[in-house]
């Protein structure tokens, strides 16, 4: 028995032999596709994360340090602490010899390299945030360390370190889902159904800008709230409320795109499907309620996964006999199609304007969210 057991064990150390090379194989062409920072990329990287050095407070620990700094640079990867990223994840490739900007990752410690030649990097540790070298005793006594290369996609740019290093180039990121209205299916790119009116939406939301928003704020309804507008007498069916608002989506989307800042204080849902369930109405006032298959949404700064909920909304007739729908908690609502676009257009004008705001930690951790669901996404897109 002992002996076929022997014979068992052997035959299973020479087949993970044979597989495992060919199991990496497989890994290495997965990843055939992609280019790493280069070492121009991986020295302004560098000098970025010493500059940053003093707007970093508090004191974060070694691997939120270094997410954060990856993140302002426009290089995003989910959070991982230090033991994860000696292991390696998907966003960096495991190099033998470093450069500038590189990971240098010990099992419970993480850094970034400064100067490979005279052996430095930059950490947080226990007296602060410091520059040393990883040929100083107390880390020698730690062993070798591993050093990680941030890969960039074969579809992606990296926007904001080319920013950093005085680049103006730009990329435009397409999405592809779809909402569902009224058992109807309706890509964002398509056509609004007929009977939406949508010039006349677009007519009255002008109207109902917040300039003018005390013409429709009969009710007690603000111009942040609204989220769509019917331009007609009759009351407007579960098909036509759904598609009112599928446009708004649309129209709000390409501002945000544009470079308007998304209200964070404000709650948000990204959606891939919407369809009216029901609307109560009474003397030309009532309630809509909504089912949305969420892709994300975010609550009092938190970011919520993927769920499906009803949300209600409010409807009423105007004086001059438009249907006004709008959101008691002043939700914005987007389409799934652009929300990667958007989140990352957000996310570089928030890094830019405030980087260690709570509002850009709530967009980064969105653009994360958003990431995490990418089919067959094997590194993380760089910031628009």
């Amino acid at each position: 028995m002992r002996s076929v057991l022997q014979l068992a064990l052997l035959f299973l150390c020479l087949l993970t032999a044979i597989s495992g090379p060919a199991a990496m194989a497989k890994t290495d062409d997965d990843y055939g596709a992609t280019v790493l920072v280069s070492p121009e990329q991986g020295e302004a990287l560098a000098q970025f994360a010493l500059q940053s050095e003093r707007q970093i407070r508090p004191k974060p620990d070694c691997s939120h340090l270094v997410h954060q700094i990856y993140a302002r640079a426009g290089l995003i990867y989910p959070y991982e602490d230090s033991r994860v990223l000696y292991r390696g994840i998907s966003d960096f490739k495991r190099v033998k010899t470093p450069q500038a900007g590189d990971l240098v990752v010990w099992l419970g410690h993480v850094g970034i390299v400064l100067s490979p030649e005279e052996k430095t990097f930059f950490s947080s540790v226990s007296s602060g945030i410091l520059t040393e070298s990883w040929m100083a005793a107390h880390w020698v006594r730690r062993g070798r360390p591993r050093f990680y290369r941030y890969r960039i996609g074969p579809e992606f740019d990296m926007n904001l370190l080319a920013t950093i290093m005085g680049d103006d180039s730009r990329q435009q990121i397409a999405g592809s889902a779809h909402s569902v209205i009224d058992g109807q299916v309706f890509s964002a790119a398509a056509q609004s159904p007929a009977g939406s009116e949508t010039n006349g939406v677009q007519q009255e939301r002008s109207k109902l800008s917040p300039q003018n928003a005390g013409n429709a704020d009969e009710r007690g309804h603000d111009a942040d709230s609204i989220i769509a507008i019917i331009s007609q007498r009759q009351m407007p069916s579960r098909r036509q409320i759904a598609a009112a608002i599928m446009e708004n989506s649309k129209a709000r989307a390409g501002q945000l795109i544009a470079g308007d800042t998304l209200d964070a204080a404000r709650p948000f849902s990204v959606f891939s499907r919407l369809e009216v369930e029901k609307i109560k109405v009474k003397h030309e006032s009532g309630w809509v309620t909504l089912q949305l298959s969420e892709t994300m949404c975010q609550e009092d700064g938190r970011i919520l996964p993927a769920r499906v909920t009803e949300r209600e909304l409010s409807i009423f007739r105007s004086s001059d006999g438009v249907w006004v729908i709008s959101d008691p908690k002043k939700r914005t609502y987007l389409g799934e199609e652009q929300a990667l676009e958007i989140f990352e257009r957000q996310t570089e004008i928030f890094l830019r304007r405030a980087p260690n705001s709570t509002d850009t930690r709530v967009m980064v951790k969105a653009l994360d969210r958003l990431y995490d669901q990418q089919p067959a996404m094997p590194q993380r897109a760089a910031i628009r």
